[in-house]
Order: structure tokens, then sequence, then C-alpha cells
């Protein structure tokens, strides 16, 4: 007997599998982490060295990019990627400057609010600024592939095929965000703050993602993002 198909499956039954391979993505890449950290602080290196951080961080998206792939091959998702055309190039700037004008409108918004979290990867810079060099690098490298194969290709990929692109890509965007929580210290408020404005933001994504239908761009939209707000972090710390 053939399994049903996504357009016959409850709809409950479709977030939850959305929600739990977030969950399991996380779980696989704390566990990656922690496959990295513990024989290298083992080996005297602190918690705190930038390259141990790199290291640990990168271990963790490698995580995530297993049970992407994981997922996408069993359940047979189609990811379309290929090398972006003139058109993609458009849909990769306007990705970039909306993703940044909403990022810095609602940073905004957190202060007036009063609602700014403290973020563990500006602690980690404070130490060692050259971490946000080599966060950019890693961003542009693995962390933009990683992410976006988990929650455009195959969490909005699998959503679209059961509620459409526009629940999808907000339900995609949602748990984006929530995976970001550990990204925050602070205030419940926030903290929930801080990751709504990552969902925000990631809905920009998704929304490339749909209008170019080719995962290369939200990967180069995602990827230009973070490095330019690292950078720009960079620069801002070690200005004379």
């Amino acid at each position: 007997m053939s399994a049903p198909s996504s357009r016959s499956r409850s709809p409950i039954r479709s977030l939850l599998e959305a929600a739990g391979l977030t969950l399991l993505a996380f779980v696989i890449s704390v566990v990656a982490g922690v496959a990295f950290l513990v024989p290298t602080i083992s080996l005297g290196y602190g918690l705190e060295t930038t390259w141990v951080l790199v290291g640990g961080t990168a271990a963790g998206q490698v995580g995530f990019l297993a049970v992407a792939y994981g997922f996408v091959r069993r359940r047979g998702v189609a990811v379309p990627v290929s090398v972006p055309s003139l058109s993609d190039a458009g849909y990769l700037v306007a990705g970039v400057v909306a993703a940044l004008v909403a990022a810095t409108g609602l940073s905004y918004a957190l202060v007036v609010l009063d609602l700014v979290p403290e973020s563990v990867i500006g602690e980690a810079a404070t130490a060692d600024p050259t971490f946000l060099l080599a966060l950019a690098v890693l961003s542009l490298v693995l962390v933009a592939p990683a992410e976006e194969l988990l929650f455009r290709g195959a969490v909005q990929g699998r959503l679209r095929e059961r509620f459409g692109p526009v629940t999808a890509v907000a339900a995609a965007s949602l748990l984006f965000g929530s995976l970001h929580l550990t990204n925050y210290s602070g205030s419940v408020g926030s903290v929930v703050a801080g990751a709504l404005l990552i969902a925000a933001v990631g809905s920009i994504f998704g929304a490339v993602y749909e209008l170019s239908d080719n995962l290369a761009v939200p990967v180069l939209v995602h990827g230009c993002y973070n490095a330019v707000l690292t950078l720009a972090s960079y620069l801002s710390m070690t200005a004379a």
C-alpha cells in the first residue's frame, strides 16, 4: 500500500513533522558540537579560544546539513539548485538589501521597546574580534548552505506540498527563528523578540527561494547578509 500524499496528510501532522525535524536538527547539532569540543578541551584548549568556538560552530552546522540532506532524500523533497542566472542576481541583491533593512528597522524597534537581548556571539567577539572574521567566512561556506537546506529546502519545501508557499514560508521562518533562541540571553521577552527578528529576516530568505526556485539564491542572500553584519561589527569593535 502506498504512503498518503502530502496533500492528504493532516495539517497538524505536517506541522509536527516540521517542528520535529527542527528539534532533531538542534539535538544533532548539539551532539556534533559536543563531540568536537570534548576532546579539544581535554587537550587543554580553552572553550573561549577562537578556533575552538569556530570549530564547535562548524561541527553543529555539519549536523544541520546531515539532518537536512537525510530528510530531503528520505522524503523525496525537490530542492532545485543551480548556478544563479541574471534574474537570480536581481533577487540576490534585492534579498540582501531587504534583509539588512528589515534587521536594521526591527533592531531599532527593539531598542525603543527596551527588548534588546544580549548576544552570545557578541560576548565571544568582545573577547576576540577576529572571531567575527572567521564567522563571516564560515557563514558563506557552511552556515548559510546548511541552514538554508534545512529550513528552505527541507522544511519549507515539505510544508509547501501541504499548505502552499505563503504558509510554508511563514511556518519555516518561525521555526528558523526558534532555532536561534539559544543565540540570545536576557529576559524572556527580549530573547523571544530577538528570535522573532531572525524569523522576519528568514521570511525574506524564504520569499527569495519561492521567487527564484533555486536554493543557491537564498544561500547567497543568507551568507552575504551574515557576512555584512559580522564584518560591520568587526570594524566597529576595532575602529581606532
